[in-house]
């Protein structure tokens, strides 16, 4: 068995310090205990915040709302309102929202989108025809307001949404979109 000569041998590497790796640890979690402290023991003036337990109250509150549109009423009004229309019309009803085209009209697409979610599987158009293109601006399409032109083009229910106002008219154009 041959000898090993320990004399020609390189010293041993010695440690690196490892003062560095510790000092960015204690900040890192220092960071994140002063980001954490006010979410999970929020101060006074975070009451109306989104804070951790504020969230859980909150959860527990709309949990004890069974109702669907009552539980949307503490969170989305457009919500509440797209629901409480889908129970009060007929399932068939064909409805038509006014005033939804054009690039003026961009900024009342969120009422569009919201609705057209709520009352599937109903056919709920902005154009007259199948005209109707989306666009990075909005909807382009034939405009129609007439009511007697809608439900001779077999609408149901017509959907008015202004453009400086929040308030959405409905205007029943058969018995079928007749909220009930």
């Amino acid at each position: 068995m041959p000898q090993l000569n320990h004399q020609n041998a390189p010293p041993p590497a010695r440690p690196r310090p490892q003062w560095p790796v510790i000092l960015v640890t204690l900040l890192t979690g220092a960071t994140a205990i002063g980001l954490a402290w006010p979410q999970v023991f929020p101060g006074p003036d975070q009451a109306n915040e989104m804070t951790l337990p504020n969230l859980s109250q909150r959860a527990s509150d709309l949990r004890r709302i069974t109702d669907p549109v009552e539980r949307d009423k503490n969170c989305v009004s457009l919500s509440a309102y797209g629901r409480a229309l889908d129970r009060a019309l007929a399932p068939d009803a064909r409805v038509f929202m006014s005033g939804m085209l054009g690039e003026t009209n961009c900024s009342k697409l969120g009422y569009y989108f919201f609705l057209r979610n709520y009352l599937f599987p109903r056919e709920v158009q902005v154009s007259l025809g199948d005209d109707a293109v989306f666009h990075e601006w909005g909807f382009s399409g034939t405009p129609c307001s007439s009511p007697a032109e809608l439900r001779t083009n077999g609408f149901d229910l017509l959907l008015l949404v202004p453009t400086n106002s929040n308030n959405i008219e409905i205007i029943p154009l058969t018995q079928k979109g007749v909220p009930k």
